[in-house]
């Protein structure tokens, strides 16, 4: 059977293509070729057909300019351009927010000229405001204390300024009105004008507590940090928030309480005239005055016959004047205040004993009064605030009879009390008041009050620094801030490296135990009599030794005799 494909051409080799089979042949299998074939087309003219008038002749571009264009150079020259002003216009706002943002108003290293009349004008704004919120107040009554009070009726919340003053803790806007500018004595004051009067003329020795630029230098010249500054804020906001409602301070030892927080307030110089705390300052100096005033014999304290008194009344005497040397020149009426503190400066005077200390005792003696004037003993401890008090009536410059002869007196009881081994208080550790306790009460008496005494002075520190040297400050171990107070005073008069040596050990124990809300958490006594278990004590002792930079001038800084002295 034949296979063949009728449509195939025989594929044998004898075989021969009939004629008309090459229509039925399929067409050969060709490869496909991509082959690209440019035809340049050159549009033929007439030669005789002149060109239009209206076409232009076609300008010749070089090579370098139709490779430009091949590039894209209009479009890359746009964004050129786009990016440039871009980055010209950042660069205008950069430089002009750089040179419009104000100097910062605190620098720990110093101030520049621009932050300090940028200082002075906010000052000058906040006073003005100030004075105008007073002008619609109505007159302030005054308190009159008739007695001690059972109730204490509950704080009302006084809020504070956010990020405004140093209550909130920025060190840059001063919370006293009274005293701005005391440093540089110049610029807008109290209404406006010239520095007040009586802040120019303060002694010399508190100068450095009226101007936050003052402090804040102290604080660099004596070891301290700007830290500190805002820790007092703190504190001396949580001490507003703690006033009684008869203008006191404290529960029980009312007096001392009260004169312990106006001394911190006056340590920063927060006058009864300051933005924030000028009417708690009052209130509480004006407590002081009518307790004095109702008490027959002029002692300062609720209770005169208890033992205690003679501490409040130290105390209470010690804060109302260094309120007076505050005001003494001034024009700002504080009724009775300087008959309460004369009165008061008397009793302490009537009251030193021949060996030219102070005791208590007076209940069991039959005397209407805590003091025993006659008595044989001696009390390092109680004599310690009654010559505080002595030395701010030598601030005063009033002319106090038997001042002088009082004071000597004391100095020479202080150095009696310093044993061989160059502390001041007891040999015998276990007993009440000894010299581990005691000898920076001794040390600073000698350094404030007496003349010619540097070699006591030095045997005492050099004492506590080879006791502090074996049993270092500790919150939690020997926290004996009663002692602690003294101690900080000492070593800050001393000077040099000896209060380097402190102050390296005391500043990060009181700056740690401060709270959140501006409270100082207890710490662990090892001597009960050195313990401040009250808050508002506590609180005090801690505030005062942290205000210690600049509370006060060194004894060897100052002049040899001060205008209140002569």
């Amino acid at each position: 059977m034949n296979t063949h494909d009728p449509h195939q051409p025989p594929q044998s080799p004898g075989y021969s293509v009939p004629p008309g089979w090459e229509r039925f042949q399929a067409p050969p299998v060709v490869e496909p070729v991509l082959e690209v074939v440019v035809v340049e087309e050159t549009p033929v003219m007439p030669a005789a057909a002149p060109l239009p008038a209206s076409a232009p002749s076609q300008p010749r571009v070089s090579a370098l300019g139709r490779m430009w264009r091949q590039m894209g150079a209009g479009s890359l020259m746009l964004s050129i351009a786009v990016h440039a002003g871009l980055l010209l216009l950042a660069g205008v706002i950069i430089i002009g927010t750089q040179v419009a943002k104000p100097p910062p108003d605190f620098i720990p290293a110093g101030q520049t000229e621009a932050g300090i009349e940028a200082s002075r004008k906010l000052e000058y704004q906040v006073s003005r405001s100030h004075q105008a919120a007073i002008a619609r107040r109505q007159p302030q009554a005054r308190i009159a204390v008739n007695g001690p009070s059972l109730y204490n009726l509950p704080d009302a919340e006084t809020p504070l300024l956010p990020e405004t003053g140093e209550a909130m803790g920025a060190p840059g806007v001063r919370l006293s009105n009274a005293c701005f500018n005391n440093g540089s004595r110049s610029g807008p004051g109290l209404n406006g004008t010239a520095t007040p009067a009586f802040i120019t003329k303060l002694p010399g020795t508190f100068e450095a507590r009226c101007s936050s630029q003052s402090r804040l230098e102290k604080l660099r010249q004596n070891g301290g940090t700007p830290e500190c500054e805002a820790a007092v804020s703190r504190s001396l906001a949580w001490l507003k928030s703690q006033q009684n409602a008869d203008g006191s301070w404290g529960r029980t030892n009312k007096a001392a309480m009260t004169g312990l927080t106006l001394l911190c307030y006056l340590g920063r110089c927060e006058t009864p005239d300051s933005v924030f705390f000028g009417d708690n300052v009052r209130n509480g100096m004006l407590y002081l005055v009518e307790l004095a005033r109702k008490n027959p014999h002029g002692i300062v304290a609720e209770q005169p016959l208890s033992n205690s008194a003679t501490y409040e009344h130290g105390i209470a005497t010690y804060a109302l004047g260094e309120m007076y040397s505050f005001y003494r020149l001034g024009n700002t009426s504080l009724p009775g205040l300087r008959e309460a503190f004369e009165k008061g400066v008397q009793v302490i005077i009537d009251q030193q004993n021949p060996q030219g200390a102070w005791t208590y005792g007076g209940k069991d003696a039959g005397l209407p009064y805590a003091y025993t004037k006659d008595s044989r003993g001696e009390d390092l401890s109680v004599s310690g605030w009654q010559f505080q008090a002595l030395k701010a009536a030598r601030h005063t410059g009033l002319k106090i009879a038997g001042l002088d002869s009082a004071i000597k007196k004391c100095c020479d009881y202080l150095e009696s009390k310093q044993t061989k081994d160059g502390g001041f208080g007891k040999t015998n550790r276990d007993e009440h008041y000894n010299q581990w306790s005691l000898t920076g009460c001794g040390v600073l008496g000698l350094q404030t009050l007496a003349h010619n005494k540097a070699t006591p002075v030095k045997k005492g520190i050099r004492f506590l620094r080879e006791f502090l040297t074996s049993e270092p400050l500790n919150w939690e171990r020997n926290c004996n801030l009663y002692c602690w107070y003294y101690y900080t005073q000492a070593f800050f008069q001393a000077g040099g490296d000896d209060w380097k040596f402190y102050n390296a050990q005391f500043l990060p124990q009181i700056l740690g135990a401060q709270q959140a809300d501006g409270s100082f958490k207890r710490g662990r006594p090892n001597w009960p009599a050195g313990d401040a278990a009250d808050a508002i004590y506590r609180q005090c002792l801690c505030t005062l030794q942290l205000e210690v930079y600049f509370r006060y001038l060194k004894v060897a800084d100052r002049a040899e005799q001060s205008v209140f002295e002569k």
